[in-house]
């Protein structure tokens, strides 16, 4: 595995645990995920 193609997989790893860090922190806050579905709900 190429040094360029290793850096791509680390930062796709890395962004896919965030974004899943980030949405288990989001229902920590019920208030939060209430909102955000009243708020996608009302584009339709």
């Amino acid at each position: 595995m190429t040094t360029r193609r290793r850096l791509v997989a680390i930062a796709v790893w890395t962004a896919t645990a965030l974004a899943l860090a980030l949405g288990f922190a989001a229902y920590q806050r019920p208030g939060l995920a209430v909102d955000l579905a009243n708020r996608l709900w009302a584009c339709f």
